[in-house]
């Protein structure tokens, strides 16, 4: 028989690591918008660093809804996870909880 262990606390870290993951790009597209503001001095770069701007925050807008979509799904995955194991745990408990 194979063995299949699930993690709930890691299902939990995992999507805690996720909702950091827009917050470190979001730090980054912040940095980039300070950087614009004050001008690298030439025109070109400025144009570049502001399409890029746009770019970036595009991909940071569809990194956040596929994180949103994940941290949905593995929060259900971890209470379905917990509650199949509360009643396997239940089902397998001598009655009067005797052992």
């Amino acid at each position: 028989m194979a063995d299949f262990t699930v993690s709930t606390e890691f299902l939990a870290k995992l999507a805690q690591d996720l909702k950091g993951c827009g917050d470190e790009l979001d730090q980054g597209l912040k940095a980039l918008q300070e950087a614009s503001r004050t001008g690298t001095g030439f025109d070109f770069l400025d144009d570049a660093c502001e399409h890029f701007h746009g770019k970036w925050e595009y991909g940071l807008k569809k990194v956040r809804e596929c994180v949103k979509v994940l941290d949905d799904g593995l929060s259900k995955v971890q209470q379905s996870y917990d509650g199949t194991e509360q009643s396997i745990t239940k089902a397998l408990t001598p009655a009067g909880g005797q052992s």
